[in-house]
C-alpha cells in the first residue's frame, strides 16, 4: 500500500491522555511559576524531570515552594 494511501488512525481517549500528559509534563513549570524567564521554566522542566525519573515506582517528591507533591509519573497528588 503506498503511503499516501495509508488509513488515518484515530486518537484513542488513551492516546489522548498520553498526549495530554505528556504536554502537561514538558510545560511543568509553567504550569505552576507565572512569573519565570523561558531559561528558568527550562531549568526547572529539567530538574523536575530528573529528579522524577530518580523515584522509585511508589517514591513521591515533595516540591516546598508549592507545597506539592508528585508521582513518578509527574502527576500532582493531592
Amino acid at each position: 500500500m503506498p503511503l499516501g494511501s495509508q488509513p488515518k488512525k484515530e486518537l484513542t481517549s488513551a492516546s489522548f491522555f498520553i498526549i495530554l500528559l505528556m504536554a502537561t509534563y514538558q510545560q511543568w513549570s509553567q504550569s505552576y511559576f507565572t512569573n519565570l524567564t523561558p531559561d528558568q521554566h527550562n531549568a526547572n522542566n529539567r530538574w523536575f524531570k530528573s529528579i522524577r525519573d530518580q523515584l522509585t515506582d511508589s517514591g513521591v517528591l515533595y516540591v516546598p515552594i508549592l507545597d506539592k507533591e508528585f508521582n513518578k509519573l509527574g502527576e500532582e497528588i493531592c
